[in-house]
């Protein structure tokens, strides 16, 4: 009888530790990563815990009012501009790009805006706890008409 309900326990036990590593397997699952083609590495875009600006998304919208420089003369610009970045584990910047800009080939305001991504401190993404690079989307209305 003991060595039946022995056998009962460890087979218990035995299960509650499949099903916890199984869980512990989708819970990295929940983070898929996949090949940039700019850095050729491993980054995700899907994390438990986004980058974020040091002192919040507004703080950078302050920084990027105060830094953004409209040209000037006879132009009509108006739209999104889509910048995307890399934020590293170390919080710096990389594999910066243009997925639209309204001025079209000169990229006057996606190169301000890359620059100005530059100039905030960056906290990285988490998946599990730890520090990883993201795929970072950032868009920002523009509108100018003079």
């Amino acid at each position: 009888m003991i060595t039946k309900r022995l056998c009962s326990l460890a087979s218990v036990c035995f299960l509650c530790f499949t099903f916890k590593f199984t869980l512990a397997q989708r819970k990295s699952a929940n983070c898929p990563a996949f090949r940039d083609t700019i850095l050729h590495k491993l980054v995700y875009k899907v994390v438990d815990k986004a980058p974020e600006v040091k002192g919040g998304i507004q703080q950078f919208y302050k920084k990027l009012s105060k830094n953004l420089r409209y040209p000037t003369g006879d132009i009509d610009y108006h739209g999104k501009v889509v910048v995307a970045f890399v934020v590293e584990p170390n919080g710096k910047i990389d594999g910066k790009r243009t997925i639209y800009d309204p001025s079209g080939k000169q990229r006057l305001f996606s190169k301000q805006i890359l620059n100005i991504v530059d100039m905030v401190i960056w906290i990285p993404g988490l998946c599990n706890g730890r520090p990883v690079p993201v795929l970072y989307t950032l868009p920002v209305r523009i509108d100018i008409a003079e």
